[in-house]
């Protein structure tokens, strides 16, 4: 994990800092300084707190795009019969004091980028019409009109193809009815001179024919090229394209980057240790599920004696650190949640959200996560790090025990497995189970006590 460190001098609340990125100035007291500088946002974490140091946009400030008005709404909430699990719309999920920070990631989400529309779609025309105006189309006759004049054997049994115009001269070969061979002389009135091959032989005329056949014209449509000067301006034009397409990227990569630089003082640095720590126990559970439906059930029978029937989908991707954006510059790891229908990116002090092309976050101290233990009939196969506590039946009788109507009625076991359940009041609400027990206990409780400190200290970006 890298960490960044600045010197600073000053005298009261003025203060100058010198970086690498250069030198900035902030005022303020402890606990509460604004940074004017070159780059993002700074988050300073120590033991006495946490503060925030933005920059001070200028003349590149963007443009505050409305935020939907948001009636927040408590989860989970009770459903008689079907209960859908899934939190409220994104743009209804960031608490106030995120806003500001989820405006920032949403445009740049949204901007285009150069590289394709500027770089890569006019190369792509520019080869294209390279391509029509360097290259003509000609036709050639690759086969003149002619007519050949053949012999054709007529005999119903075949013919000898004799040496000499002789019936005794030896067989060079046999003919089959309807086969034809070049004539190469007709003046003999009894014999017909052919050419097969390398070879001549004669073929008698009360076994044969001459055939007269028509050869039409065939012509071909072979490409040239029509511009001399086609290779040069080939290899000119794919250096000036490749030379553009790296300076659009350039510039693409400073319009898309977002910076968020944490400092942290050698204590907090130990405790933040935990941090990873406790995401890595959760990343080692063997299954990770999230639950996006249950609802409750009277056929008891045919359902191993459940009462609610859930479905269910393993977490899709859990890693350790996974940016939100192509460009996002930070010097800490941000551990990754993949569900179904949200990515959930756990910042040091908040949770970042993230469906399609659009964010929200909610600071720790609004996110409540409860966690609990629940017994699981489980037909999909145990975990190795999963606890059975029993077993039941596919279907069960009104004892409990196995239904004799049923003959491939088979024993399906029962395990406990931790339930955790994410909600906040601005609408966030998603379950996620473990196959083994507890392990995002240590996860969830250190969220807990990063939102009590945000808490106690009425914390606002």
């Amino acid at each position: 994990m890298g960490w960044s460190y600045r010197k600073s001098f000053g005298s009261g609340p003025f203060r100058i800092n010198f970086s690498k990125s250069g030198i900035s100035y902030s005022v303020g007291v402890k606990g509460a300084r604004v940074n004017i500088g070159p780059r993002g946002t700074y988050v300073n974490l120590s033991s006495h707190g946490i503060s925030y140091r933005r920059k001070i946009q200028g003349t590149n400030q963007p443009t505050n795009r409305p935020i939907p008005h948001v009636n927040p709404e408590t989860f989970p909430v009770a459903i008689e019969e079907a209960h859908n699990i899934a939190s409220a719309d994104i743009y209804q999920l960031t608490d106030t004091d995120s806003k500001d920070f989820i405006r920032e990631l949403t445009e740049k989400a949204a901007k285009s980028s150069y590289v394709n529309s500027l770089g890569v779609a006019p190369l792509i025309v520019f080869l294209l019409v390279l391509t029509f105006t360097s290259f003509s189309s000609k036709t050639v006759v690759s086969q003149p009109q002619s007519d050949s004049t053949l012999v054709r054997v007529t005999s119903p049994v075949g013919a000898y193809i004799r040496k000499a115009a002789d019936p005794r001269s030896p067989v060079l070969r046999t003919a089959t009815t309807g086969q034809t061979f070049m004539l190469a002389d007709s003046a003999n009135r009894k014999w017909l001179k052919t050419s097969f091959h390398d070879s001549v032989g004669y073929i008698s005329r009360k076994l044969a024919d001459i055939a007269h056949m028509h050869h039409d014209q065939v012509k071909e449509s072979q490409l040239e090229l029509a511009n001399p000067y086609a290779g040069y301006l080939l290899v000119l034009g794919l250096i000036g394209f490749i030379t553009w397409i790296r300076w659009l990227k350039k510039l693409d990569q400073r319009r898309f980057e977002v910076e968020l630089h944490y400092e942290m003082d050698e204590q907090f640095k130990q405790v933040y240790k935990q941090f990873a720590d406790h995401f890595a126990v959760l990343s080692r559970s063997a299954k990770i599920w999230q639950y996006l439906n249950t609802q409750q059930t009277s056929d008891f029978k045919r359902h191993g004696g459940a009462g609610n029937l859930i479905k269910r989908v393993g977490v899709q991707y859990i890693s350790a650190n996974q940016v939100p954006l192509r460009h996002f510059i930070t010097n800490i790891a941000i551990p990754y949640l993949k569900l179904s229908n949200l990515e959930l990116y756990f910042l040091p002090e908040r949770l970042l959200v993230k469906r399609g092309g659009t964010f929200a976050a909610v600071f720790y101290k609004n996110l409540k996560i409860s966690s609990s233990l629940t017994r699981f009939i489980e037909e999909e196969g145990v975990a190795g790090d999963a606890i059975v506590v029993g077993n039941t039946w596919k279907y069960v009788n009104k004892s409990g025990g196995p239904d004799r109507r049923f003959n491939d009625n088979r024993q399906i076991p029962i395990c406990a497995y931790s339930e955790y359940t994410l909600t906040s009041d601005t609408g966030i609400y998603e379950v996620i189970t473990t196959s083994k027990q507890g392990a995002m206990d240590g996860f969830a409780g250190f969220l807990a006590q990063i939102g009590g400190l945000q808490s106690q200290m009425g914390i606002d970006h």
